[in-house]
Order: structure tokens, then sequence, then C-alpha cells
């Protein structure tokens, strides 16, 4: 019969070590689950010479065993009482317990936190309104640029270009506010930059259709 019913034990910078001595009998011992908590680390030196260390994964009270999972090569290893010798563990103070789980539920929160952040910066980049074509365009655009934004149902890239629909390479036009300012030389190669990323979309999309086509007549 396997006992399970333990505290787990949790790993930690400030841990005292401890040099327990085991014996043949159990009968006047305290209970193997007791003694050897389910997932406390342990090194044990055995009759036949060999050292074990690893994680303990349970207990058998009553084929007095120690089953162990080996921290060398990730065996489950059956380890009678009988045959140990001499065992060391780490054994973990009730306050620095605390401390682990206080820490655990922070980095879970902040990871929490970082998923909504996440998941909220993504809906900004939906546009319902948009034609599936749009929101193509847009997300290409998005990964080429990193500045692009929805108004209405055209597109802004870098607050000086805007694509309207069909969003074709002729659709992308300079803003007239970024016109009237200086380095029109740059604008000119962002906006060249822009259409053709638009203009690969549609090569891109077309020659998609025509090889289904293509297919289709086969």
């Amino acid at each position: 019969m396997l006992s399970t019913n333990s505290t787990p034990a949790s790993t930690s910078a400030a841990s005292s070590t401890t040099s327990t001595s085991t014996t043949s009998s159990t009968s006047t011992q305290q209970p193997l689950y007791i003694k050897y908590p389910i997932s406390s680390q342990w090194e044990f030196k055995l009759n036949n010479g060999e050292t074990v260390q690893g994680e303990i994964y349970c207990t058998d009270q009553v084929a007095d065993l120690i089953i162990l999972q080996d921290s060398t090569n990730n065996d489950i290893r059956m380890i009678s009482v009988t045959s140990i010798i001499n065992g060391e563990t780490q054994q973990i103070t009730e306050n620095n317990n605390g401390i682990d789980i206080v820490h655990s539920k922070k980095v879970l929160d902040e990871r929490e936190k970082r998923a909504i952040r996440l998941a909220q910066e993504s809906l900004k980049h939906l546009n319902p309104k948009a034609p599936p074509m749009g929101q193509i365009v847009f997300d290409r655009l998005l990964k080429a640029c990193n500045e692009v934004v929805w108004k209405g149902e055209s597109i802004i890239v870098l607050d000086t270009i805007k694509v309207d629909p069909p969003y074709k390479q002729d659709d992308c036009k300079l803003l007239r506010s970024a016109v009237a300012g200086s380095g029109q030389s740059k604008l000119k190669g962002s906006l060249d930059r822009v259409q053709k990323i638009v203009s690969s979309i549609h090569n891109n999309t077309n020659n998609a259709s025509g090889a289904g086509a293509g297919a289709g007549k086969q």
C-alpha cells in the first residue's frame, strides 16, 4: 500500500541539512510518510556501498519501502529501509515555505497581468468593420512598420501614410499633414515601402487563387 498523505517539501536557499540514521525495524519509528515526506530531497547511503540521491515519490509502510526518483537519471527506485545506513535531507522551516508561496503567487499574478495586457493590445488591432483583405493588409503593415492604427476603414501607417479600401497599391497616399512638413525624400521612401508591401499581398493572394483554380480544373 503506497502512502501519499504527506506535505510536499519546498526547496529554499535558507535550508538546514540534517543527517539521520535508519534501522531495520520500523515498528518503533514514526510512519515513513512523515519521516520521508513526498517531494523532499534525500541522499541515502546503502549497505551495498551505493549512494543514491533524489526526490521522494511515495512510501510503502507495509513493504517497508521508499520509492524515490533518482536525480542522476530520473529513474524510479524502490529502496528498502533496511538497506539504508545513513540518510541526509534538507528540511525547510515554515517561515521559508510562506515566503516561497508568496513569491509563487506574485509570479503568477504578474504572468496573468501580462497575458491580459497582450490580449487587450491584440484586440485594438482588430477592426470588425473592415473587410478581410483590410485586416490582412493591416496585420502585414503592423509587422513591418510597428506604428499602424485604424481610422474607420482606413489604415494609418507611421502617422504619415493612409491606405484606403480596397487596400491596393494605388490606395496608399501620403497624408496632407505629412506633405506639409519637411523630409519629403524620407516620406517618399516610406510610401514606396508601404506600396510594395501592399502590392506583394495582392500578388500573393492572386497567385494562391490562380493555383487553386488550376488544381480544380485538373
